[in-house]
């Protein structure tokens, strides 16, 4: 009885951060609410929707040069771009809901105030800024590149150091707490660093060119997705030791996953160039399924409780859904 106690107190500590659903979950509903116009694009266009990780507030950048940040669907509040114009690959919200960051074709990255404060830019870069993210405890700001490059930057522009990867360097995501980075690269690799730029492992995922990278809320877990229609959940609980692969997902069978979003309930969203949204649990059982679109979706964000799904799709519609166990 002593060895049963034990072993169930053991399940439950698993991944802190992520309720039982995450789990157990068989079934959810997703509900469409609301479509806005956040862009008018046109063709093989790029967009990307995230939510503030502390508020409902959210930003949109699109290949057409501009970043918006909304204060709810249809309600903007700011937009920013670089002059000329650069198409941007992608933007971010921070936790402060103050500062973003866009990474632009430009060779540009550059963080931008809700305050009116002068942008501060990084770069240039050999090519395209591919992602930017501010690094956690005053460490400064991470940036991807086509050239393949890893750069950490000071809060100032001073580049500190640069990490060369081979391929282009396309994603990254940051795990704030336990302060790790993790980026992908168009040959099917993850690098992952410290926020002081070590590398510590390289994780090859067999899924050709990786559309997106994130960590679980709890960060104990990574999660990719790439060209061959895969989502991959690979356990990072000892960054030091190889990364070990847990699930892997068959999420589209017709196109790529594009995005994937993942909130503490422990329910995984993807988006696909099939125009459908699907949810999962991390066990990999379909749980909800809407074609939401004849055009390919492309990125996706959960609302800081898990309660709402923001989706973007390559026309520059954005798309605010429900999301219930």
């Amino acid at each position: 009885m002593k060895r049963l106690l034990q072993l169930v107190l053991a399940m439950s500590v698993v991944l802190p951060g992520l309720s039982s659903a995450a789990f157990g979950q068989t079934k959810a509903t997703l509900k469409l609410i609301e479509q806005f116009k956040a862009h008018d694009l046109q063709g093989e266009s790029l967009i990307q929707v995230a939510y503030s990780p502390t508020s409902t507030n959210f930003i949109t950048a699109a290949s057409d040069g501009v970043v918006k940040v909304w204060e709810k669907p249809d309600v903007k509040k700011f937009e920013f771009s670089q002059e000329p114009l650069a198409m941007l690959f992608n933007g971010r919200l921070e936790p402060d809901n103050t500062t973003l960051v866009t990474a632009a074709y430009n060779g540009i990255a550059t963080r931008w105030s809700l305050k009116g404060l002068e942008p501060q830019r990084y770069g240039p870069h050999l090519s395209g800024v591919t992602d930017v993210e501010i690094l956690p405890a005053q460490a400064g700001v991470v940036t991807t590149s086509d050239d393949g490059s890893i750069r950490f930057w000071s809060d100032d522009g001073r580049l500190v150091k640069r990490v060369e990867r081979s391929g282009v360097s396309r994603h990254l995501a940051l795990a704030r707490q336990r302060q790790l980075v993790a980026v992908t690269q168009d040959i099917g690799a993850i690098t992952l660093l410290s926020i002081n730029g070590n590398v510590l492992q390289s994780i090859h995922t067999d899924e050709g060119r990786l559309n997106d990278v994130i960590f679980s809320p709890n960060e104990q877990l990574l999660l990719t997705t790439g060209f061959d229609g895969t989502i991959k959940i690979w356990d990072l609980e000892d960054p030091l030791k190889p990364a070990k692969l847990k699930t892997t997902i068959q999420a589209s069978q017709t196109g790529w996953v594009n995005g994937i979003a993942l909130n503490r309930s422990g329910i995984l969203a993807s988006v696909a160039d099939d125009g459908k949204v699907r949810l999962w649990n991390l066990q990999g059982q379909n749980l909800a399924t809407l074609q939401l679109s004849n055009h390919h979706l492309l990125s996706c964000s959960f609302s800081p409780n898990g309660e709402k799904l923001l989706v973007a799709t390559q026309d520059g519609t954005v798309s605010e859904l429900s999301v219930k166990p």
